[in-house]
């Protein structure tokens, strides 16, 4: 059939086709690579493992809340639980510095070593496990891991001589 437009227009048009669809299809490509690249996912939250203790079993202690501040700015503490096996997940954040304070158990570490800021960046590389003056237990902390001792409240050490009953200033 032929075109109302001749046979020398659709022969114009096929050329003009032929130089164009190419342009079009770099143009579309171009144009879906100029769009905003999609933003990575996050990073996994940083965790660190607080393993609690109990100093003269070693065994953990499941039902403890400690005092947990990370510092960044902030300066209030949060209490944690632990699970059954003695462990207490923290999601750093942003903080660099971690301090614990025992809540239902005694705190086994040195008076020096009560209110120390631990570094994150140390708990993670390397691990550390906190002063132990209620036991001679002393096991080596994973990167990651803090290690923590506490005793019951109940529990008074014994010392080579017994407390004083009464004190030289007491009248009785």
């Amino acid at each position: 059939m032929p075109s109302r437009f001749g046979a020398g227009a659709s022969r114009k048009i096929g050329v003009s086709a032929r130089l164009v669809w190419p342009l079009l299809v770099v143009a579309a490509s171009v144009a879906a690579s100029a769009q905003p690249a999609q933003p990575d996912p996050p990073p996994p939250p940083v965790q660190v493992h607080i393993r609690v203790i109990n100093a003269l079993t070693n065994a953990p202690v499941h039902d403890e809340r400690l005092n947990i501040a990370l510092r960044e700015d902030q300066i209030g503490s949060v209490a944690m639980g632990t699970d059954k096996d003695g462990i207490i997940l923290v999601d750093t954040k942003k903080a660099t510095i971690l301090r614990i304070l025992a809540n239902m158990y005694a705190d086994c570490r040195p008076r020096s070593e009560l209110y120390t800021n631990y570094s994150v960046a140390a708990i993670l590389s390397t691990g550390i496990t906190t002063g132990n003056l209620c036991s001679s237990a002393s096991p080596k902390a994973k990167p990651g891991e803090l290690i923590f001792y506490e005793v019951p409240k109940t529990y008074v050490r014994q010392y080579p001589a017994p407390p004083v009953d009464s004190l030289p200033h007491s009248p009785n």
